[in-house]
């Protein structure tokens, strides 16, 4: 992939004018202050993250899956789950589940790509339930418990987003290798080829997808495991529209199914057959 142009300085929340003249305020506590700067950022996130909702305090109280609860496939309300990719064509067997869930779970890490990348501020999601569409996607986040980081610099910042990332992913990838013996390799590839896509679709509402694809490269870099479960992404022109497509470093056995269907970012199909599926994805999509 062409080099990216030089990545601009990111915007900080905590810096702006208002919030400044909130902390000469006495009556505001530090934790008034962060509430108030959670809220703002969750506002402009949501603008942010597409189909996927985010939410500090849902109306909607039922349905959600704790993080812990998402650890044991065989245990209600993640047995439900389970059993929907069963139906759905996800589920021939353990290790096709465990990617499917994956790929589904590297997506809600939306809410913290959209702060950093818009606001330049880390967010770690101490406590968390998602729910799930019934179409088996990720529908909404609910974060319960959220902390700011308000990083020195970019450097600094991407460690921390990193640090975040994979607090809020390693027990799912831990408990899913154990119980579908599928190689951590292949799950943190699912994971990560998800966080890359939200890198580049919310670059491109902010109006700089080739800096956040760029982003996106730099803060992977920073670990070993991710950087080689990271895929290899490239943009592809069709009908005057460009999108950035992948080529996974896994393979989701999405073929494995009933379907017996290739996904557009397998490895494992001929270059030529992948890009040509590319291709014609972007002919049809509707983003520029």
């Amino acid at each position: 992939m062409a080099s990216a142009p030089q990545l601009q300085p990111l915007p900080n929340t905590l810096h702006s004018p208002r919030v400044r003249l909130h902390r000469r305020r006495p009556e505001l506590t530090s934790s008034t202050i962060e509430k108030m700067v959670l809220e703002e950022v969750h506002r402009s996130a949501a603008q942010l993250v597409g189909a996927l909702r985010v939410e500090l305090d849902p109306a909607d109280r039922d349905g959600w899956i704790d993080r812990q609860a998402l650890r044991d496939p065989e245990t209600e309300p993640f047995a439900d789950l389970h059993a929907r990719f069963t139906v759905a064509g996800f589920a021939c067997n353990r290790k096709a589940a465990a990617a499917s869930l994956l790929l589904r779970y590297g997506w809600a890490a939306g809410f913290q790509i959209a702060a950093w990348l818009d606001r330049g501020l880390v967010l770690h999601l101490d406590e968390f339930a998602l729910k799930f569409s019934s179409s088996t996607l990720v529908e909404a986040v609910w974060a319960k418990d959220v902390r700011i980081d308000e990083p020195a610099d970019e450097r600094e910042g991407r460690r921390l987003l990193l640090k975040s990332l994979l607090e809020f992913t390693e027990p799912l990838v831990a408990a899913q290798h154990g119980w579908s013996r599928f190689s951590r390799h292949a799950l943190w590839s699912m994971v990560v080829s998800s966080w890359a896509a939200q890198f580049a679709s919310i670059g491109e509402r902010l109006g700089r997808r080739d800096e956040a694809v760029r982003e996106a490269e730099l803060l992977f870099a920073f670990n070993r495991e991710i950087g080689k479960a990271a895929p290899e992404t490239y943009v592809v022109h069709a009908e005057k529209k460009s999108r950035v497509c992948q080529k996974r470093s896994a393979c989701c056995l999405y073929f494995k199914g009933p379907a017996k269907h290739f996904c557009a970012s397998c490895p494992i199909i001929p270059r030529e057959e992948r890009l040509e599926r590319n291709r014609e994805f972007t002919a049809c999509s509707t983003g520029g």
